[in-house]
């Protein structure tokens, strides 16, 4: 894929960290490098993602959700630290086959990323349902595309007061360079067929059919990302739409009380109730029914 095309996709994540990895890629887009051992130095570590896999505590499978989440691992992950779903997704499916595993607990803190490969990640987790319990604990954030794929979880707890969780919604940027080409003397002509093709091209200014056009592409990705968390919480659309996602962050017991999230317990407690088997798959159905009463009848307090 091109930087170009990595600036322009559709993203799921919080707003402070989309405008982090566009001026990531703005300093390639410039022609400048940059300076990976300068970056390292500062940190004092090498920017070095290993490829995740999960650690086992008392059988249960504790899987990360850290940083950034992209299809691959590629740069802006390895500066800003980052998830792939591709691997996240084998490592569940390795604790599934796992004979050692009875149960999986998804750690998350991540402000969300890319659209593409977060469905389908969502799905085999949701689709993993009644193998094993799984229950999704957060540390820190769940926004945007991390709530995408830790709703698709048995349960979700949160580790405190503070945990933000939310930023629901979709997010696709144009970038016109149309006129530092002209100040460096280039004129780029594209030659395309398919009227849709190049509408929203970084090489002029964007046309208001190529702003409808992207729009569109939004809404679109937005009605899928709110029917699969109804979905996956068990309640409809309208109280998705009407309590969780439009696009805020709920911290602490704002998120439980919007059903974004089941309560808040420490990861201790949560490995011991699935050692314990209160957790989970079992008692989901009370759990939804209870959840669903409360929506109904009390107000989302901002």
């Amino acid at each position: 894929m091109r930087v170009i095309d990595v600036l322009n996709a559709p993203w799921a994540i919080v707003p402070d960290k989309l405008r982090e990895i566009q001026a990531i890629y703005a300093t390639h887009l410039r022609g400048e490098k940059i300076d990976i051992k300068g970056i390292e130095a500062k940190l004092g570590k090498p920017l070095v993602n290993n490829e995740q896999g999960y650690d086992t505590v008392d059988g249960v499978a504790v899987i990360p959700i850290d940083g950034i989440i992209s299809k691959r691992m590629n740069l802006f992950s390895q500066i800003s630290g980052g998830a792939s779903t591709e691997l996240i997704g084998r490592d569940i499916r390795a604790a599934l086959a796992d004979p050692d595993v009875h149960s999986l607990l998804l750690q998350v803190d991540s402000p969300g990323g890319t659209v593409d490969g977060t469905q389908v990640l969502a799905q085999a987790i949701h689709g993993a349902r009644g193998k094993k319990p799984i229950v999704t604990y957060v540390d820190g954030m769940m926004a945007s595309a991390a709530y995408w794929i830790g709703s698709a979880a048995d349960a979700i707890y949160i580790g405190a007061d503070t945990v933000q969780v939310g930023s629901i919604g979709v997010v696709a940027s144009h970038t016109d360079y149309s006129r530092r080409e002209e100040m460096l003397g280039v004129k780029t002509t594209e030659i395309f067929a398919g009227k849709f093709k190049r509408i929203a091209s970084s090489h002029k200014p964007l046309s208001e059919d190529g702003k409808g056009y992207i729009q569109e592409m939004v809404d679109y990705l937005y009605s899928v990302f709110v029917a699969d968390i109804a979905k996956q919480r068990g309640v409809d659309a309208e109280t998705v739409l009407k309590n969780m996602a439009d696009g805020r962050i709920f911290t602490g017991q704002q998120a439980v009380s919007a059903g974004l999230v089941d309560g808040v317990a420490t990861m201790d407690r949560l490995i011991a109730d699935l050692n314990a088997g209160t957790i989970g798959q079992q008692g989901r159905k009370a759990r939804l029914a209870a959840l669903n009463a409360a929506l109904q009848s009390a107000p989302v307090r901002a």
